[in-house]
């Protein structure tokens, strides 16, 4: 790719920047390493957003107006000032919004927990000495546990790669910050409708430290990136020109090599 022939310095590493570079390694670099200004945003951002409105304003009610019209009176609040553009369709746009809308009433209606969150949306950051970086990590919902507590993280949608990097990312700050791991770390996805609940071990600690150090070498190499072979991501960047542009320079240069050796 043009212009990415040169090293990256990870200072720090934050959920949101992973979860991006995970999604599409080419999107993350213009969108955060070249910092294009595309004011394009695209409906899973822009819902993405929705949904952290709605379960944030969701635990700040009081315990016992906690139900599904109150859930209902959120979205609808928030879903008010989403552009139709951002989607595909008008029936892209109302099939998202019945999934979530069906899923966060069901996975929020389920829990029943008198006491206050932990943590709520905050975001927080630590030192991690093997990294040499800084790792940010936004808990968008900690609740308390008997022994410990329990995360939950609400996406529209996760694949197996999104969900190790949070647990991950998780395991390796809750041992570094507080010097305990969770009792669970919960994800759950509102177009699926599905719930992926993993038990931290210690030997996870680990792991993650070896997982990210390999994520951090990812990102500080950008010659390296791989496209994503994911048709929903391509469709729905707005960088998409641009990556077709570089793979042409790209497929360009490797004609040219190729002639010149044979």
């Amino acid at each position: 790719m043009k212009n990415m022939h040169h090293l990256v310095s990870v200072k720090t590493m934050t959920d949101y920047h992973l979860e991006s570079f995970i999604r599409c390694p080419y999107k993350f670099y213009y969108q955060y390493i070249v910092s294009a200004n595309f004011h394009q945003v695209r409906w899973r951002q822009a819902v993405q957003f929705i949904v952290n409105q709605v379960v944030q304003k969701y635990y700040q009610l009081p315990l016992h107006t906690r139900n599904k019209i109150n859930i209902l009176k959120l979205i609808d609040k928030y879903w008010k000032d989403i552009d139709l553009n951002y989607f595909e369709s008008k029936i892209d746009y109302y099939i998202i919004l019945a999934k979530t809308t069906d899923h966060l009433l069901q996975f929020l209606m389920t829990d029943n927990s008198p006491k206050p969150p932990l943590f709520l949306y905050e975001k927080l950051n630590t030192y991690i000495e093997e990294l040499e970086t800084q790792l940010s990590v936004t808990f968008e919902l900690a609740e308390w546990s008997t022994d410990s507590f329990i995360i939950k993280k609400y996406l529209i949608e996760a694949d197996e790669e999104m969900t190790k990097l949070y647990n991950y990312l998780i395991v390796v700050f809750s041992n570094q910050a507080f010097g305990k791991l969770p009792e669970k770390i919960e994800i759950i996805t509102l177009l699926e409708g599905k719930k992926y609940t993993y038990f931290p071990k210690n030997d996870d600690v680990k792991k993650g430290i070896v997982y990210l150090k390999y994520m951090k070498s990812l990102l500080q190499h950008p010659d390296g990136y791989i496209k994503t072979n994911l048709l929903r991501e391509c469709m729905s960047c707005p960088f998409t020109q641009r990556c077709k542009e570089s793979s042409n320079e790209f497929e360009e240069v490797h004609k040219l090599t190729n002639n010149l050796l044979h």
